[in-house]
């Protein structure tokens, strides 16, 4: 230890981190108001507004509501930010894009292939239904080869483009049924093409630029890969807001919420990875041909010497085929307009709000691989938010769910979710990004809790949050609190609830617990052990190898990593054979299979390695560069090391900084460097089982545990980590002494179980008045009785118990949910988690009242569609317990 030097004060919280959801609709000004109370009183000290269901958005009662809204947050110094469109996803503008700019909407580059056999001479296609509307451009019409089912050569290609000419029909002018297109369409003029048809297969390829055929949901959205759009909702949303409230930007009004924008060229993520579905348009623009030109020539390799004409033959290869140049075609395109979507939308909002003193947040949709694809994404989840003030991501409607961390499962989502990628890369996108890019100030936002429904309470909520804030996650965007009346049907659950909510009173508990640890983890420096190549990249170009897999081997053996693109390690630096980005310093840099990646990432890895940092590709490395050959380099600079040996080739050279002594497959940890003081984040995400192993390798000097419930400091010098599931615990390292407590120890020599009690309940419509249960005399859950099998509200278990000491601990078991211990009339202590054990030195010699309080969720009271995906938790406790030293 030390030597005793001048000892700090203890931990004082500086800000607010917490901003949640405020869902208005119109409702009078007093109702507002009585909910942002409800969201003060909860110890938060920002609201984000939530523009979605409110009638009137840009109208003269949305602008009376928002000035209602900043003068009440105004005189409780609370900070107000806006969520930016009137419909969901960001992008519609109002309405205006559709209504006012057609030109400005959404564009796609669509393919519709035909297969013939000839030889045919004086031959001809009909290609009416490769149109989807009358406002379709044809690109080009090809006739090209076929190599197999889905596969052509560009090189045999007819251009037919200029034999396109229409013609009358027996249907012409009549309804006929196009079950591709619509339900019913009037037939006009037929489309043709005429053509001598060489002998042997080939595929008739149509391209056409549309309007029409993306996802249906985002229909008539501003297309993201042209700054005009983005300009219309920029004048459409924040110019308004801008001339009723610039007296406040920047004061009072934060900035802008982007929620999930995105290409929405196809509806989800399953089938939006480039090459894989050849059906899915792909996102498109005027001056995209040329662009993709020049992105073509600076690749280079198999695509060098582009030109528009060439390019035109090889486009059907975006869709179709597994050649070499058609793999990297598309990585060419992806490069592209994932660049384009980050300086055109992403860019362009950004530097409006900076202009205007105000911050731009949110996040796009990371579900199942939407990271790197089209549909839900953005192309490149990382050059998405390059540009916002805050890294940001979300989690809703199940997709984070304890015990599903390897596995697809089923829940609201049909398709399924990926818990694998959900557990190991979903909070790590964010608390990446945040370390990553400078301007983000290491600031990541997550909106989470939202669509869990009633069965969600206070306990959940904590573990998801310590889920986000153990990957780098440091401001909370609750979702959400509602003026509505209850039951609002919309996304449950509403933390006040219009005051019918049992889990309230409790989550204050949990918002200060959040706020704590928040506060502790902004504005200083991440620690992870290692750099995991996100590998966007590759997914692009071929077959790959999904970056969870390594991720999910490292995180269950206490290896902390940070995910990095190639952007990033282009970028980067070495400093004493380490990897060196925007002040972190990582020990290696790991890189998932990929069949094909591109030439200059792996330039830059061969020199990352040459000067020193250990690189290691998992299982192999690529077959084959996209653009120059560097293959015969590379294999001498790296390392290739199974999947399987990944985390004993990292700890047996030294890329590990901790270290346990029993394997803790649900331990997580997160080191943070600031004010001179380290801080070690520890999480148990099991549900039933304790962490219980020694922690080396933490930095040296005075240790203590900081509590994020109380907000005390104390003196802590063990390296035994143990956990109850749920559970959490903040270790910090200080070169200085600091005023601390000692820890209360209890070390139970025996055991009373308590069973004879009187039982109470407060139904959710009047939680203040208890009504005694006639019947029930023991301790137990009362969801087993029929008559309460859908109650929601609060319950209280009263028990008398002679003791002949003062010192004792109550401990609860089969605890749902949040629990108050009062002893004599005096509160003990209010748990929203693990453990449930209330410590107390003032117990009467002799008989002593003990009355538990425990709240259940709305789950069982409303079983909503929502809460269906959860299981339903029982109602009370299940034992009481009397421990003595």
């Amino acid at each position: 230890r030390k030597k005793k030097m001048n000892k700090e004060n203890t931990i004082i919280r500086k800000d607010n981190h917490i901003l949640p959801f405020l869902w208005i609709h119109g409702e009078s000004a007093q109702r507002m108001i009585s909910e942002i109370h409800r969201i003060h009183e909860s110890g938060i000290g920002a609201l984000c507004i939530e523009a979605r269901p409110h009638d009137d958005f840009n109208g003269p009662k949305w602008f009376e509501d928002i000035k209602v809204i900043i003068e009440e947050c105004k005189k409780l110094d609370m900070k107000v930010w806006l969520l930016d469109d009137s419909h969901f996803p960001t992008g519609f503008a109002n309405g205006e894009v559709k209504k006012n700019y057609p030109e400005l909407c959404k564009k796609y580059l669509c393919l519709k292939t035909y297969d013939f056999c000839g030889p045919v001479e004086g031959s001809g296609a009909c290609i009416t239904n490769a149109i989807k509307a009358p406002t379709d451009q044809i690109l080009k019409v090809f006739l090209q080869k076929k190599t197999g089912f889905e596969d052509v050569d560009y090189a045999q290609t007819i251009d037919v483009t200029d034999t396109i000419h229409q013609v009358d029909d027996f249907n012409t002018g009549k309804q006929i049924w196009m079950y591709y297109i619509q339900k019913f369409i009037t037939a006009g003029k037929q489309t043709y093409v005429n053509f001598d048809l060489p002998a042997g297969q080939w595929s008739l390829n149509v391209l056409t630029v549309s309007y029409k055929g993306g996802e249906k949901e985002t229909e008539g959205y501003l297309n993201p890969l042209l700054k005009e759009g983005t300009q219309v909702l920029l004048d459409t949303v924040y110019e308004p807001i801008f001339e009723h409230f610039k007296d406040d930007f920047g004061k009072t009004f934060m900035g802008f919420f982007s929620d999930e924008p995105r290409f929405g060229n196809i509806h989800g993520a399953e089938d939006a990875s480039i090459g894989r579905n050849p059906y899915m348009n792909l996102p498109w623009s005027d001056d995209l041909l040329g662009k993709l030109v020049d992105k073509c020539n600076e690749v280079g390799g198999l695509l060098a010497d582009m030109t528009e004409d060439k390019l035109c033959t090889l486009l059907p290869y975006l869709f179709i085929g597994d050649t070499e140049i058609a793999h990297a075609l598309r990585y060419a395109y992806m490069d592209l307009v994932s660049y384009l979507y980050s300086e055109n939308f992403d860019g362009v909002i950004a530097n409006w709000c900076h202009e205007h003193n105000v911050q731009r947040i949110g996040h796009c949709i990371e579900d199942n691989e939407a990271a790197s694809r089209l549909g839900y994404g953005a192309g490149h989840l990382f050059r998405a938010m390059k540009y916002a003030d805050m890294a940001g991501i979300d989690v809703v409607i199940h997709q984070v769910t304890p015990g599903f961390d390897d596995v697809m499962f089923k829940g609201f989502h049909k398709p399924g979710w990926d818990g694998e990628f959900f557990t190991y890369l979903l909070g790590k996108f964010g608390g990446s990004l945040a370390h990553l890019e400078p301007n983000k100030l290491g600031r990541c936002m997550c909106e989470l809790f939202g669509a869990y429904g009633w069965a969600e309470g206070n306990r959940l909520m904590k573990w998801l949050a310590d889920y986000m804030m153990v990957r780098g996650v440091n401001h909370l965007v609750p979702h959400a609190f509602d003026c509505a009346d209850f039951p609002d049907a919309d996304c449950p659950p509403h933390f006040y609830g219009d005051g019918k909510n049992p889990q309230y009173p409790e989550f204050r508990i949990l918002m200060d617990y959040c706020n704590n640890v928040c506060d502790i983890l902004n504005d200083g420096i991440a620690n992870p052990s290692v750099a995991l190549y996100f590998n966007a990249e590759g997914e692009w170009c071929g077959d790959y190898q999904k970056t969870q897999k390594p991720a999910a081997l490292l995180a269950r053996n206490c290896i902390d990593y940070d995910l990095i693109s190639m952007d990033y390690i282009l970028e980067c630096e070495v400093v004493d054979k380490k990897l060196c980005i925007n002040g972190m310093k990582m020990n290696a840099l790991v890189l998932p299979w990929q069949k094909r990646l591109p030439s200059k990432l792996l330039e830059k890895v061969i020199d990352i390695a040459k000067q020193g940092c250990p690189v290691y590709f998992v299982d192999g490395l690529p077959e084959v560069c996209v653009g120059k050959d560097v293959l015969d380099e590379l294999k001498n600079s790296v390392q290739v090391v199974a999947l399987n040996n990944l985390v004993s080739t990292l700890q047996t050279n030294g890329c590990n900084e901790l270290s346990v002594d029993t394997y803790s497959p649900f331990l997580r940890y997160y080191h943070y460097s600031k004010d001179g003081k380290e801080f070690y984040f520890y999480t148990n995400e099991s549900v039933d089982t304790y962490v219980n192993t020694k922690v080396t390798g933490m930095k040296t000097g005075y240790m203590y545990e900081y509590n994020p419930f109380d907000g005390k400091l104390y003196v802590d010098n063990t390296e035994q980590l143990v956990l109850a599931p749920y559970t959490s615990k903040m270790v910090v390292i200080s070169q200085m002494e600091m005023d601390a407590e000692e820890k209360e120890t209890f070390i139970i020599a025996k055991s009373i179980e308590l069973n004879e009690c009187t039982v109470s309940i407060a139904d959710m419509n009047d939680m203040s008045t208890y009504t005694a249960l006639e019947g029930i005399n023991t301790v137990g859950y009362i969801s087993n009785k029929p008559e309460f099998e859908t109650f929601g509200g609060r319950i209280r278990y009263t028990f008398q118990v002679e003791l002949s000491v003062s010192k004792a601990q109550v401990e609860l078991l089969g605890v749902y949910e949040g629990a108050s211990v009062t002893v004599n009339g005096k509160c003990i202590g209010t748990r929203i988690c693990n453990e449930y054990k209330y410590n107390y030195d003032a117990f009467e010699q002799g008989m002593n009242e003990i009355v538990v309080e425990v709240n259940t969720t709305l789950g069982r009271a409303m079983n909503d569609m929502m809460s269906s995906c959860l299981p339903m938790q029982p109602s009370g406790i299940k034992g009481v317990r009397i421990n003595l030293e």
